[in-house]
Order: C-alpha cells, then structure tokens, then sequence
C-alpha cells in the first residue's frame, strides 16, 4: 500500500510538471528516429528543430572545444547531426530534456546535485563500458543517466519528504535501501524501472537499473547493471553518502576490473576522463559545476581522499577557466538551405554504407572505391584518389580515383623515387597527414614540385597515409582545382570522415588476416 500511495503521489505531481523528457514528442521523435536505419540527417535535424530550446542548446554543445576541435562555427543543425552522430545525438537530447526539466520544476540544491550525479554516472559509465568492450556503449550511458532517475523524480516530486529521507540517513545507522524500504514501500530504484517502461525506455534499459531484473538476463544487460552500479557505488563513497571503509575505494576499483577486463590504473584514468568531461560540460547542460565538487575529507581511504583532492582541483580550475572566458551567446539555428542539406545527407548516406561494406568484410579495392566517390559527391573536393606505393617503395600510382580531370592526375601520379620529384615519397614515409589549404599561398609554390603544380594544378589539396599493419600501401588523395577557393576546414572535416573509415577498414582487414 505504501507503494501504490507514493507511486500515486508521483504521477499526480508528474500531470502537473507539463514537459517531461520522455514525454517530450521531440524527444520521443529523436529516438525514434536515431533508432532507425532507414532514417537521415535531415529528419533528425527537423525533429530537433521542432524544439527551439534543445536545438539552441545542442548547437552550443556542437560549437563546445568538446566536440568541436577546428573551432569552425556551426550555426546548422543538420551538421551538428553528422559530426557528433546519432547515437550522441540521442543522448544528449535525454540528458538536456532530463535536466531542463526537474532542474526547471524545482531548482532545488539536492535535485541539482542529483542531476549532476546521474551525468557524471553516464559519462563515466560509457568510459567503463568501452573498456568491456560492449557492442551498445551508448546504451550504456543511458542505463547511467537512468540509474537515478527513481531518486531524481521523488526528491522532485516529493520534496519534503525526500529530505525527511535525508535527515534520517544522517542520523541513523540504517542502510539508505533499508529506509526506502521501509518509508516508501520500495526502493528508487523501482520507482525508476515503472516510470522508465511507462515511458517507452527499451526492456534492457529498464532491467539493467535493479538488482533483481538484471539477475537473470544474461550478457548486456547483467554488464550494464554491474557497470552503471559499480560506479553509482563509487560516487556514493566520493560524495559522502556511503559509509567508507579502508580501502573501500580500491575494492570498488577492483569489482570494476574483473567486470570490464581493464587494469586498476586504466580504469583509474577513465575514470577521471569521466570527470573532466562533466566538469568541462557542465555549464553547456546548465549545471552548475559546484554541485559536482566532492566534499573534502579524512575519511580514512586514502585512495579515496586524493581522488576527491584532484578532482576538487580539476573543478575549481575549470571554474576560473570558464569565469575567464568571454561568453558568447549560443549559436541559433539558421534555415537549412538545400545544398547544405543535400550534402549533409549525401555525406552521411555514403558513410553509412561504407559501414556496411566494413561490416560484410568487403574487398579494400572495393570500399576505397566507395570512400573516394564519397570525398567527391559529399564535400567541396574536386577530385579524389588512392595512390599506391609500390612494395619495393620506389614507385607511387594513381590506382583508384573519381572526379574532375583525373587524366591530369594520372599524368603526374606515375612517380619513380630519386628522380628529382621525391616530395610525395618523403611526406609519406613520416606517415604524416598534410593539408594544404591554398597552393598559391606564400612559400608553397617554392615547396611543392613543380611538376605537380604544372599537371596536376589544385589550388588546395590533401592527402593522408594508409597502411595496413606497419606496412604502408599509399596515401588517400583530394583536391580543389585552381579555379576554386582555398579549402576550407569544414571541407577538411569531410575528408577526414572519410579517411577515418578507410583506416579502420584496413586495420579490421588486418586484424582478420594475422
């Protein structure tokens, strides 16, 4: 009866609060979507716009040194898609509406720390789960933001007497379950898993969040539990609410290594990876970093009190950094126009099935045929080609190419070592990538060959090494022609996605033949 009268209580308050994450159709939609393979970067990008303040909010991320390294403005919705992903896309979209919206109903200082825990546990949960080597890490990451989601939703709804909760772990010996139990008729922990499945969450996200639903199901969803739960253990102690015994941060490391497979001190540094990532994020969520600063103790764990030390100073030193810094006004989103779109579309359909193609294992020929034809339809690049080293590594050749005067390509790739035109050779040989965004620009005509400049003629070009173990096939080629604009960086991002799935399509090749 306890049970069925909180759970009541609950959904009442819930009716009243409006715009749940999960009741969000935007949110709903972005799932839907991100979840589905015939979907495309436009549909997603549409249905983030149907929310003016999550597409503000996810162009701010996207703009963010986080996830954006070339510092290029993106003030489109539909790029910010592709360069941060579906997956991400989803994940970020939960935990803003997550946070917009219990942090909007009751600014509460609990709630808000809360919020903050339930970030941090995804973050780090996602790092945990890449060292398993889990298929699903982005499932992941939602059973970490989910973990609380039970706590979060009482201390919103039923505030007072979540503090009642509160006073009574401080001043008694009982176990926090123990009083959940005995107070609400349940723990968070059920309250979470019946909103979560009212809310459409899938059944493995649902069971991986209690003890008992996540005993039986095998694989995933038992890793899931055991991960998200290790670190949910592991926050306790650090923010006091545990009760730390010697050592009991090194044994919570330990249970996380026989989980994951990973040494202690690899863990350890996931671990504060996971913690500089909220930190350095926090304020883009709308958080406040000093809800995720963890108290200053004697704890008796020594291990534990110099992770809290240096995690304090890595906080507080993000804090001066952000106080610092200028602050911008966050992009809005403009109109898409046509082309973008149609590129931005183009672009991620070829990468989709470039990671098909890796997937059935297709001949290399074959996927760098479709990489090249990709650079070309889906970026500014006027040409593209994979030019092969000889095994002797005294000849480079045209071999596959794609675009706009590539018998002026041909012509010059047909190089021979030690004839006077050694520049390709050397820059490969450092297994370097080089971008040169404009030929015409001082002190490049006196570099490059002059053979090059006089057949080949680009006005900016790239190129980038393949190898396939240590030993190096060639480089990956692409230009603008003369009559064209300096590349620029969002056309080198292009590239660069391309290239990525090239490498990793021969270093999967390699791993299957050795």
């Amino acid at each position: 009866m306890k049970y069925l009268k909180t759970l009541n209580a609950i959904h009442a308050k819930l009716g009243r609060l409006g715009d749940l994450p999960v009741f969000s159709a935007t949110v709903n939609r972005i799932q839907q979507i991100s979840s589905s393979k015939e979907s495309d970067a436009m549909a997603l990008a549409m249905a983030v716009m149907k929310d003016a303040n999550l597409s503000a909010r996810l162009l701010r991320l996207a703009n963010s040194t986080y996830y954006n390294r070339s510092g290029s403005r993106i003030n489109v919705i539909s790029r910010a898609v592709i360069m941060i992903g579906f997956d991400e896309i989803k994940n970020l979209s939960v935990t803003l509406k997550l946070i917009e919206s219990f942090h909007k109903a009751n600014p509460d200082t609990d709630v808000a720390s809360l919020l903050m825990r339930s970030f941090l546990t995804a973050a780090i949960s996602r790092e945990m789960a890449m060292q398993a080597g889990l298929d699903d890490i982005e499932e992941t990451y939602t059973c970490g933001l989910l973990h609380g989601l039970g706590e979060i939703v009482y201390a919103c709804t039923l505030s007072e007497d979540y503090r009642q909760l509160q006073q009574l772990q401080k001043s008694t010996d009982q176990p926090w379950k123990r009083i959940q139990l005995e107070h609400i008729g349940a723990h968070f922990s059920d309250i979470g898993q019946e909103l979560a499945q009212s809310w459409g969450f899938p059944p493995s996200v649902v069971a991986s969040m209690d003890a008992m639903t996540a005993e039986e199901p095998k694989g995933a969803v038992r890793r899931n539990f055991e991960i998200t739960s290790s670190v949910d253990r592991l926050l306790q102690l650090l923010y006091g609410q545990g009760q730390p015994q010697p050592n009991s941060f090194s044994s919570v490391i330990e249970k996380m290594a026989q989980i994951t497979g990973a040494n202690e001190d690899t863990l350890k540094q996931s671990l504060s990876r996971g913690f500089k990532m909220v930190s350095d994020m926090a304020s883009e969520y709308g958080l406040s970093q000093q809800s995720l600063n963890p108290p200053l103790r004697q704890s008796g764990d020594d291990e534990l009190d110099e992770f809290a030390r240096k995690a304090s100073y890595y906080i507080h030193t993000q804090q001066q950094i952000n106080q610092a810094e200028d602050i911008n006004p966050p992009p809005q989103p403009v109109e898409e126009t046509p082309n973008a779109g149609a590129l931005a579309q183009t672009q991620l359909d070829y990468l989709q099935e470039i990671g098909e193609l890796v997937n059935q294992q297709t001949p290399i020929p074959t996927l760098l045929n479709k990489v090249i034809a990709g650079i070309v339809a889906s970026t500014s690049l006027d040409r593209a080609g994979f030019v092969m080293l000889s095994p002797d590594r005294q000849q480079l050749r045209l071999r596959l190419s794609d675009g706009d005067c590539i018998d002026d390509l041909q012509r010059y790739f047909a190089l021979k070592a030690g004839q006077g035109d050694d520049f390709f050779f050397k820059v490969l040989k450092k297994q370097m990538t080089l971008l040169v965004t404009d030929t015409q620009e001082s002190g490049w005509p006196e570099r490059l060959p002059e053979a090059f400049r006089a057949k080949a003629n680009p006005r900016g070009f790239i190129m980038a090494p393949l190898c396939a173990g240590k030993r190096v096939l060639g480089f990956l080629y692409a230009d603008q022609l003369s009559d064209k604009p300096p590349l620029e960086q969002e056309t080198f991002r292009g590239f660069n996605q391309f290239y990525m799935q090239a490498k990793m399509a021969l270093a999967y090749s390699s791993q299957q033949s050795g």
